[in-house]
């Protein structure tokens, strides 16, 4: 089968052609004057001299193209051939059409041959341009002190308009790769005016811009090789208009010399296009007449002679390539451009498929700021690690899937040093129990002076168990539970005696629930508004709030008993939600992941209740629903509406854990109490809710409240009267209150 053309490159070569013969076409008599002019004024030595400036002048180019592969490189390596042929069809646009759209063809070609980022490709090559005009700013202001007083009309306010703009383009870009909060911050805002693809892929090409740069600025070898190669590729042009001055002018003083090797470089033709013969011959006798007193006709014919050195040579191989382009008809990536298999993720530059999806929690706390998504940048630059995924966390850490430069996968999650402590805690616990089967394999920590981190294994045959129970048969998913409850009462759980411990009780109910919801409050301003009130409407149904229905809590002397009766386990997950599970396939095993054994009660009450948490409220749904929830009002009561969209599977198990596995295992009390505990899991999260998505707090708070009332619920209610805040209690529990 013949291979087909890429379209694109098909189009480009007939616009290219078209153009150029149009181009041709209106400057005809330009062109004829020029003809005319060389042929008259030029001997068979000259014409060899031209022969040798335009060689010189090509070999400044394959120098530029060489500049050019060095930040590209950096990227994927391509060859010098194929930069040097997308530079001579980027000129030829320079030459027939205006406002150097050829540098967007050439950035074009050049990322749609290596199957790099676009938008890298094109920043390089404007720095690029950009760096040129303040060295061509820069020379001719030198050039101007040298000759003194000649006139050269508006080229020196040009050249100095042109260095300010250049250098200020500059340096913002320099702020743009250095992270400058406040340019971040306008990215972010500016992004998030779009549509969630978009905002997510402009993100997406803007980080990959700095961190493409960062990873190149921090060569030195090859900053130095950059800088050479500008340097050598500006002194063949130079060569290669001195070379056809001194072809032209029989004699020529030093401060002639200097204007005619600074001509070419001086003068642009705005008109027809940036080589625009008819214009370029005018601009370059202006320049030569405001500054010396050499013939005109003499500095005409100089004007045709390095319009054809600069224009006439990178044309021919221009058209060359476009025919090279033309026989080899499809798209493939030049030589030297091999792709890896892992390359989709192992390279964020390349563009062999869309992984912008897998990046966006990422680069929306990339860009504002956050710490820890900063901590993972810089590792990625310096290639310690390169991120496949970024998972959304509920607490301190983030959690990431991430590969090695050997090409290894694994799961690594990091805390700031402050919380070090926790995850130090999660990574002995699964040390431990390396030989559990049901258990992650941790393979290693880390720890750095901005974060704390650790590598877990990844097995890409594990599914969560979120995904596995709605898409098998509820017999299944039931099993699946079990086994993970008669893992951990086989394995983890070293039961002591019921006990009653109220003094736990009450550390942890003020601790970790009463002052984590004043705290959220204090932050959250609709939180606290809803806080005043005693009671609160929750979709649709009024409720004792906070306040009045912990102090009925508190004064039922059953219920609060219930809450300090326990069987206590020196070991336990404590994070046993639908989340923290995933079933190894194909042999089905359960796999348990994110240990977080850091609470003052412990017992398998609390692994129940974080198991409970999710069937019974659907917590994975609601990290999923990411939509705001506002603070309204109903007959004078402060209204919260969320969309509960909990599975009619998750319900099923919810029963089945209920009514099945906990009285297996609970005392009659501990399984009362573990719909408290519910509620105190969605209230101490709120200070997390508060810093990952102020939206969504109210939504855990009406959770909250709504189990809180649930577990008041299961005991006979105490006796009506007007003001059951009033209830009676024991006076410890006006000291948690008053917290």
């Amino acid at each position: 089968m013949v291979p087909r053309y890429s379209r694109g490159r098909l189009a480009l070569i007939v616009v290219a052609l078209l153009s150029l013969a149009g181009f041709t076409a209106f400057t005809w008599p330009s062109l004829s004057d020029m003809w005319e002019r060389l042929s008259s004024g030029l001997s068979g030595a000259g014409w060899f001299a031209l022969l040798a400036a335009s060689a010189v002048q090509l070999v400044g180019h394959v120098l530029r193209a060489a500049r050019t592969k060095v930040p590209i490189d950096n990227v994927r390596r391509g060859s010098l051939a194929g930069q040097f042929r997308h530079l001579s069809i980027g000129y030829l646009f320079n030459v027939v059409w205006p406002l150097r759209i050829g540098e967007v063809v050439r950035s074009y070609l050049v990322a749609k041959t290596l199957r790099i980022s676009f938008l890298y490709t094109l920043v390089a090559v404007v720095l690029e341009r950009l760096i040129d005009v303040v060295l061509v700013s820069v020379a001719f202001l030198v050039l101007l002190g040298v000759v003194g007083s000649a006139d050269f009309g508006v080229v020196p306010v040009a050249a100095m308009v042109a260095l300010a703009v250049s250098v200020l383009l500059i340096a913002s870009f320099a702020a743009l790769v250095r992270e400058n909060t406040v340019l971040m911050r306008v990215a972010w805002q500016a992004t998030s005016w779009l549509n969630h693809d978009l905002e997510n892929r402009a993100r997406f090409k803007l980080w990959s811009v700095i961190f493409g740069f960062q990873r190149f600025f921090r060569q030195r070898r090859q900053l130095a090789r950059y800088a050479v190669l500008t340097l050598t590729s500006w002194a063949c042009y130079a060569a290669a208009a001195a070379i056809a001055a001194f072809t032209v002018f029989p004699v020529l003083g030093g401060q002639a010399a200097l204007v005619a090797a600074a001509a070419p470089a001086g003068v642009v033709s705005p008109s027809v296009g940036n080589g625009a013969p008819g214009s370029y011959a005018e601009n370059v006798q202006a320049f030569f007449a405001s500054s010396t007193s050499l013939d005109v006709s003499t500095v005409a014919l100089f004007a045709a002679a390095s319009w054809v050195v600069v224009t006439v040579p990178v044309l021919v191989v221009a058209v060359v390539a476009l025919f090279v382009n033309w026989a080899r008809r499809t798209s493939a990536p030049i030589a030297g451009a091999e792709l890896a298999p892992s390359d989709g993720y192992a390279n964020k530059l390349g563009r062999e498929q869309d992984i912008s999806g897998s990046m966006t929690h990422f680069l929306d706390a990339y860009f504002q700021r956050q710490r820890l998504s900063q901590v993972m940048h810089r590792l990625e630059v310096n290639g310690n690690v390169s991120l496949v995924r970024f998972f959304k966390g509920g607490s301190n850490a983030v959690t990431l899937l991430a590969t090695s430069g050997d090409g290894e996968l694994f799961v690594k999650k990091m805390v700031p040093p402050e919380y070090a402590h926790r995850l130090k805690n999660q990574y002995d616990w699964l040390a431990e129990r390396a030989d559990h089967g049901e258990l992650v394999t941790v393979l290693r920590e880390q720890h750095a002076p901005d974060h704390y981190a650790i590598d877990l294994e990844y097995r890409p045959s594990s599914v969560p168990l979120f995904e596995y129970v709605h898409e098998n048969s509820f017999a299944e998913s039931a099993a699946k539970l079990s086994e993970v409850w008669a893992y951990m009462y086989g394995r983890v759980y070293d039961l002591g005696q019921l006990e009653n411990r109220p003094d736990v009780r009450d550390d942890y109910v003020t601790e970790r629930f009463v002052m984590r919801v004043r705290a959220a409050a204090e932050s959250h301003p609709a939180l606290a508004e809803a806080l005043k009130a005693d009671r609160i409407v929750v979709n649709g149904q009024e409720l004792d709030n906070f306040d009045r229905v912990l102090a009925r809590i508190q004064g039922h002397e059953i219920a609060w008993n219930d809450l300090a009766t326990f069987r206590s386990s020196a070991q336990i997950h404590g994070d046993l939600t639908v989340d923290n599970i995933l079933v190894d396939l194909p042999a089905r095993d359960v796999l348990i992941i994110d240990p977080s054994d850091d609470n003052q009660l412990r017992g398998p009450v609390i692994d129940f209740a974080r198991h409970m948490q999710s069937l019974l409220y659907g917590y994975e749904f609601l990290n999923e629903d990411e939509d705001p929830v506002v603070l309204g009002e109903q007959d004078g009561l402060p209204e919260i509406t969320y969309r509960d969209a909990r599975s009619a599977r998750y319900a099923e198990l919810a029963e089945h854990v209920s009514t099945e596995i906990m009285p297996r295992h609970l005392t009659v009390a501990e399984q009362r109490a573990v719909l408290f505990h519910v509620g105190l899991f969605y209230g101490r999260m709120l200070t997390h809710r508060v810093a990952i998505n102020g939206g969504t707090v109210l939504k855990y708070y009406g959770v909250c409240i709504q189990a809180l009332n649930g577990f008041l619920d299961q005991y006979d209610p105490p006796a009506q009267d007007e003001d059951r805040t009033a209830v009676g209690g024991p006076a410890r529990r006006q000291e948690i209150l008053s917290r």
